[in-house]
């Protein structure tokens, strides 16, 4: 689908301004009569047989999944397979990573009711900085559903909870009926 990374907006409430630019955009790309191929090879002979006067390749980029025992459980979801099965994640999930679309990602869940625990390797779940950050910060903080451990480290996935190291090295665990994971974005270059 266009909106690429931005179609997470479709789903938290929270970023409507953004959610509109974006569908604003794909409007705009509709009317202007542009052809849009989705999950099309753009080899030679079929640019060359069209006979575009430009072509754009778009690749984006996914969702990155760390190397933790257990990542591959079902219950284990990356951060865009989870907005569309927010409804059937279960009261008690388990966000590993932060950063700006981890932490949206938390708060967006909490809104819709989930209790969210977050793990962060980070000093800090997210940065102030421009726009809205420091209202979000203020949001997470103060969010009785929603608790969160930076410098934490992840070793499991597995029996319902999630292992993890804390700051001072101590292993913990947390309940977990599923597993949301965003530990950043890798560019799709084999395409």
């Amino acid at each position: 689908a266009l909106g690429g990374l931005q179609r997470h907006t479709d789903y938290c409430p929270l970023k409507w301004s953004f959610k509109d630019y974006k569908d604003f955009l794909i409007r705009q790309v509709e009317k202007a009569g542009i052809e849009v191929r989705l999950k099309t090879n753009a080899t030679p002979e079929m640019i060359k047989a069209k006979g575009f006067d430009a072509v754009l390749v778009a690749l984006g980029a996914e969702p990155f999944i760390p190397n933790i025992p257990g990542v591959d459980g079902e219950n284990v979801y990356n951060i865009l397979d989870a907005y569309a099965r927010e409804k059937s994640l279960g009261k008690n999930i388990v966000l590993i990573g932060g950063g700006d679309y981890g932490t949206e990602a938390g708060i967006s869940l909490a809104h819709a009711g989930h209790n969210i625990t977050a793990l962060t390797s980070a000093d800090e779940m997210m940065t102030s900085g421009p726009h809205d950050r420091i209202a979000q910060i203020d949001l997470y903080q103060n969010m009785n559903n929603f608790t969160y451990v930076v410098k934490a480290t992840v070793t499991g996935i597995s029996g319902g909870k999630v292992t993890y190291k804390d700051a001072e090295e101590n292993e913990k665990s947390v309940k977990a009926d599923s597993v949301v994971i965003y530990a950043g974005l890798k560019p799709r270059q084999q395409e």
